[in-house]
């Protein structure tokens, strides 16, 4: 039986989907006993943490050394006291934790999940040299690196941020919703929507400027984001501005997902980088066409023209062209739908994202 921790100081968003398809599916690890350790502080739905996790707010260190010193010594308590084989750390922080806790124990067994390099993001060149530099550290001291994409993975390896000998891809899965669903009539409203945090990560400004071009090419259209985040406010006080409250709307984070996929005919994404977006694999797995831009994490999901577009960020022509193409011609919406669906029954399913999840566990060769 091998004893895991699970790490997470980030628990929300993708990392949070990611650990309760783990936990949620135990059954499916049957040589494997779990413990969760994770931070209330980037609970972003304000969500009911499961009772059986371990809380811990010291893992969100920032700048406080004392707060790390305690974090790392809640790690070790955790480990000594469940016997612990294996920790699967999640995202940059948690990565962090486990480099400075492997100069005390050398016996466990490390496994880093990124979730999207935060070396991706922005920035100016000195920091990002600084991050990769420790990016880079945390993979080296990893036994096992699962990247959740193989894009985010290329961009690693040609960074060498990783070595190619440890690193291995297994894509994020989401559960079939298993259900027909009947899409509207083209002489309905055409709903585009997109599901994630209002942050500078995610772009909502470019998402609000790009809907407001559609708009005012005078397409029937409707774009809902369902999400909170730092600039929730702003994007709506800019939305008003416009006067398009009532065909651009943020409506804030809502337990309602699935009812607005179901109701969705297209999903829109404009952010800057990714690891590998739950939500767009949610997406497809209701049938929704998909309109990315062209980043790291997005690419594994569209196969160009079949079951949606990648966009450069500057280029709103395009956006704008293939929308209205999917309004006039429904056979081609029917076609982009119905692709985008087999694409995630073939790669992005759910059983096959917790199998090799599983297989790496039971198969580590590290010796405690």
């Amino acid at each position: 039986m091998k004893n895991i921790l699970l790490l997470c100081e980030a628990y929300g968003g993708g990392v949070k989907t990611y650990i309760d398809a783990i936990t949620l599916n135990e059954e499916r690890f049957p040589k494997c006993q779990f413990n969760v350790l994770v931070s209330s502080k980037r609970n972003e739905t304000g969500s009911k943490i499961n009772r059986d996790f371990i809380i811990d707010d010291n893992l969100s260190f920032g700048k406080s050394p004392l707060k790390l010193i305690r974090a790392i010594n809640k790690i070790h308590s955790v480990v000594k006291k469940n016997n612990i084989n294996i920790i699967h750390s999640n995202s940059t922080f948690s990565g962090l934790l486990i480099y400075i806790y492997s100069f005390f124990n050398r016996r466990i067994t490390f496994i880093y999940t990124p979730h999207g390099y935060y070396s991706l993001k922005s920035m100016n060149k000195f920091k990002k040299k600084i991050i990769r530099f420790v990016e880079k550290k945390i993979n080296h001291v990893s036994h096992n690196v699962i990247h959740v994409s193989n894009s985010e993975e290329n961009e690693a390896i040609k960074h060498q941020i990783v070595s190619e000998e440890k690193s291995m891809v297994i894509f994020n899965g989401v559960e079939d919703p298993d259900r027909d669903y009947n899409k509207k009539n083209l002489k309905e409203t055409f709903k585009i929507v997109n599901l994630a945090r209002v942050d500078d990560q995610k772009n909502p400004f470019e998402f609000i400027e790009i809907a407001k071009q559609i708009i005012d090419e005078g397409v029937n259209v409707e774009f809902i984001w369902a999400g909170n985040g730092e600039f929730l406010e702003d994007a709506r006080k800019k939305i008003k501005e416009y006067n398009m409250e009532e065909k651009i709307r943020f409506i804030g984070f809502s337990n309602q997902k699935n009812d607005i996929l179901s109701q969705a005919d297209l999903y829109f994404s404009t952010s800057y980088y990714e690891g590998l977006p739950f939500s767009v694999v949610e997406a497809m797995s209701y049938k929704l066409p998909l309109i990315l831009s062209n980043i790291v994490g997005h690419s594994d999901l569209v196969d160009q023209e079949k079951n949606g577009i990648l966009f450069e960020l500057n280029d709103r022509t395009s956006v704008i062209h293939f929308i209205q193409s999917m309004i006039s011609d429904r056979e081609k919406w029917n076609y982009l739908s119905s692709n985008s669906y087999e694409r995630y029954k073939k790669h992005f399913s759910l059983d096959i994202m917790l199998q090799s999840l599983s297989e790496v566990y039971e198969n580590d060769e590290h010796k405690y």
